[in-house]
């Protein structure tokens, strides 16, 4: 009986839909791919195309980065904001912690502490921009994004950064099984450490009640200002993880290319399309994760079969928009309903 509860609940969920197109497009990828219908033995599904080791590891690779930010940004939309700076903000890290690689004899991880650290200034400014200066999230962040970018390209001159140390970078080699980075196992770690915070515990609830109902928040004495200001300075730092970790990928950090990669509205889409109320006060690190898995299978599907590949912004921004849609009509369905259920009160 419990286990039929607990598999009636996991249907039930915003993003149980997307786990299904994501196992069936994981199938039809593996099928088409490997060439079985080509005549190759049926071993080869589980060898080559899309489940080759090298075709895996680009994946999880990607996941690693996205992940990070995609923790950050999730707790940022339930808390009722938005960071559209997030990109810009992993790129100045990236662009700081090579720099001192390269200027310095430091050891690469008191480095990342100190890139870490760092990290949290962008948040800051952020908070100040929104909480003080009172400007919309959305065009606070969207500024500080533009003045990231142009940091980096004055930082570099507009050149790539080289990273040579050779202990970071097979630190971001280091993978189990041929097909499973240790990057994405840290990565997986704090998306669980995320999740148990948000479901389990009185930070998590503090979030939702911040971005469901900032008023009723404020008079049960919580502090939306001070909530705001932790969530952007986390968001911050989750992505300056993330620039590092593309950087150790890449072994270099490049002023435009965690812009130019499209790593921001990737997680974004992914929040929504994963069950992250846009509006703020509901939504999860887990189905936020599906959707950000099921889009990433999709590219990787277009590139594996051949299809252009701008085919995926395209994908990524209808089902934004889809995404979108539906949760402004849940939104819709949720304030009627209190509305009905407080006329009924009176």
């Amino acid at each position: 009986m419990h286990k039929g509860n607990t598999f009636s609940r996991l249907m039930r969920h915003k993003a149980a839909p997307l786990l299904i197109i994501l196992v069936l497009l994981i199938i039809v990828t593996m099928l088409i791919s490997s060439g079985i219908f080509d005549g190759r033995p049926f071993s080869a599904l589980f060898t080559r195309g899309f489940m080759s080791s090298g075709n895996l590891l680009n994946i999880f690779y990607k996941l690693a980065v996205q992940s990070f930010m995609l923790c950050g940004i999730a707790c940022i939309l339930i808390g009722g904001n938005i960071d559209l700076s997030i990109a810009g903000a992993a790129g100045i890290s990236s662009m700081v912690f090579a720099w001192l690689c390269q200027n310095t004899k430091i050891h690469w991880v008191l480095l990342v502490v100190i890139v870490i650290v760092l990290a949290a200034i962008p948040g800051f400014i952020n908070t100040f921009l929104v909480n003080k200066l009172l400007f919309p999230p959305f065009i606070a962040t969207i500024g500080m994004s533009t003045i990231y970018a142009g940091l980096c390209n004055v930082m570099s001159t507009g050149n790539n950064i080289d990273i040579s140390r050779v202990d970071f970078l097979n630190f971001g080699k280091i993978n189990v099984g041929g097909f499973l980075p240790l990057t994405f196992i840290i990565a997986a770690v704090a998306m669980i450490v995320y999740q148990f915070v948000l479901s389990r515990t009185t930070l998590g609830r503090s979030i939702f009640m911040c971005g469901g109902n900032p008023v009723a928040a404020r008079l049960s004495g919580l502090k939306p200002n001070r909530m705001r200001m932790f969530l952007f300075v986390n968001n911050s730092i989750l992505a300056a993880i993330g620039g590092i970790l593309y950087s150790a990928q890449i072994k270099r950090a490049t002023p435009t290319g965690l812009v130019s990669s499209g790593f921001d509205f990737r997680v974004i889409s992914a929040s929504i399309l994963g069950g992250v109320s846009f509006m703020g006060g509901s939504g999860s690190i887990g189905g936020a994760f599906i959707a950000l898995m099921l889009l990433n299978v999709f590219e990787n599907m277009l590139n594996v079969l051949g299809i252009q590949p701008y085919w995926i912004l395209f994908a990524s921004g209808a089902l934004m928009v889809v995404a979108l849609i539906v949760d402004y009509i849940g939104a819709e369905i949720r304030r009627k309903a209190l509305l009905v259920a407080s006329v009924s009160g009176d």
